[in-house]
């Protein structure tokens, strides 16, 4: 179902629950939507939701986490949503949670590790996320991890090494973050790392070389870089290096 870019759409009607078959629902840019009912979690066989642009949604419904055949599900520039119910760890089948531009979204659920099918997650600019729980380490189907923008992230789980699965990850522009965990040195098959604008970021773990699969590496406006580890010289795939603006270095 296409109710796409429908602006002056504020609310669904509980009957949508009747849709028994459903398995796409996209609701892209209904600027005027306010919430969703909460019988809408009995579309058990809905596998695709697009809210990109709901600016006006406040919450999910508490029972979110019922929509077990969700492969999709995409909140991003959902600019008033400030929580995520606890009941959405629940979706067993989840591969693709798009957050991105959430700016008033301040946490996660604490098991938000038990979403382990996840690939790709992205929380581009959630500019109040403060910290990452835990049990986010647990996520070890993650491939493509999307953290830029997010200003007051401080630090990263100190078992973030245990990731593996990680491609692609990206901290530009996390201004307060101020070092890595060493434990980074693992994601062993991680290609591309973003940390460009990390202003606050002073030093690299000392075997940051064990990230030999690594083929692009920003540090462009790392402007409290101060030195490069010796095990840098390690990073025998490395295409693409960007140290533009560290004025320290």
């Amino acid at each position: 179902m296409n109710l796409a870019f429908c602006s002056s759409l504020k609310a669904l009607p509980d009957s949508m629950s009747q849709l028994k078959e459903l398995k796409h629902l996209n609701l892209l840019n209904c600027v005027q939507l306010r919430s969703l009912p909460d019988s809408i979690v009995n579309l058990s066989q809905l596998n695709t939701f697009q809210l990109k642009g709901c600016h006006k949604l406040k919450n999910l419904p508490v029972g979110f986490g019922k929509l077990q055949s969700l492969v999709e599900l995409d909140l991003s520039y959902c600019s008033e949503l400030g929580c995520l119910p606890d009941s959405i760890v629940n979706l067993s089948q989840l591969n693709t949670f798009q957050l991105g531009g959430c700016h008033k979204l301040e946490n996660l659920p604490v098991e938000f590790g038990k979403l382990q099918t996840l690939v790709e997650l992205d929380f581009s600019y959630c500019s109040q996320l403060g910290y990452l729980p835990d049990s986010i380490v647990n996520l070890s189907q993650l491939n493509t991890f999307r953290l830029g923008g997010c200003h007051k992230l401080e630090n990263l789980p100190v078992e973030f090494g245990k990731l593996q699965s990680l491609v692609e990850l990206d901290l530009s522009y996390c201004s307060q973050l101020g070092y890595l965990p060493d434990s980074i040195v693992n994601l062993s098959q991680l290609k591309t790392f973003q940390l460009g604008g990390c202003h606050k970021l002073e030093n690299l773990p000392v075997e940051f070389g064990k990230l030999q699969s690594l083929v692009e590496l920003d540090l462009s406006y790392c402007s409290q870089l101060g030195y490069l580890p010796d095990s840098i010289v390690n990073l025998s795939q490395l295409k693409t290096f960007q140290l533009s603006d560290c004025d320290k270095l």
